[in-house]
């Protein structure tokens, strides 16, 4: 499956709440804009289903939880999915999928929304960071990035390549956490050609999957 430079192009746009849409654009348009929302994101659902049938096999990853095109209230300016183990939905920590305007990213997170609900730590999540020189040695770091949990959604993010490079980078980055977490993952840029995008993703998601399994919390 391809995602193509026309469904990108959904999120470009200034107005995302239906208060400022309805105000702002006749009838016939919002309908427009709902249904092209609509198609993209079915084909973002189905992109996940196609990547969750990858990964039966290895049992790391469950179903995938996918969000919405709509909180109700406002169009989403993203589209994600948050992939768990079958028997960890309750943990803090997950690998997830997101759509914007400007990339795909494939990525190791912590979810701070409603985490006093689920199990795991950021401190216990933070600690992953000494592991990350050693599973990279498995990997190629090209296309991977990592960032802050609270750095803006679209501003360019460090190569991991450069971060393992340098200790000062790694100290810094470390420092300026500040409660916060980090992510980790791979970032496929709008513009780059990829015809087998479930292929990549699922890629992406297996080689993220030691680090994830790190910090199982039922053997805790």
């Amino acid at each position: 499956m391809e995602i193509t430079e026309e469904d990108f192009k959904i999120f470009d746009r200034k107005e995302f709440t239906f208060k400022q849409i309805n105000e702002n654009y006749p009838k016939k348009e919002i309908e427009e804009i709902k249904n092209s929302y609509k198609t993209v994101w079915l084909k973002w659902k189905n992109l996940q289903n196609e990547v969750c049938m990858q990964l039966i096999d290895d049992e790391i990853f469950g179903k995938p939880k996918i969000e919405s095109w709509t909180n109700g209230w406002n169009l989403r300016n993203h589209f994600w999915s948050a992939y768990r183990g079958v028997e960890r939905q309750e943990e803090n920590a997950c690998a997830a999928v997101l759509m914007n305007c400007k990339q795909i990213q494939i990525y190791l997170m912590f979810q701070h929304y409603k985490s006093d609900r689920r199990k795991g730590t950021k401190e216990d999540y933070n600690h992953l960071l000494k592991a990350i020189p050693a599973w990279s040695q498995h990997i190629d770091t090209a296309d991977y990035y990592i960032w802050r949990q609270q750095d803006p959604e679209l501003e360019n993010h460090l190569p991991l390549k450069n971060y393992l490079e340098d200790s000062a980078i790694q100290k810094q980055f470390q420092e300026s956490l500040e409660g916060g977490t980090f992510q980790l993952g791979k970032i496929f840029y709008r513009g780059i050609e990829l015809n087998n995008l479930e292929d990549e993703i699922a890629e992406s998601l297996k080689e993220l999957a030691p680090l994830y399994l790190l910090l199982d919390t039922r053997n805790r």
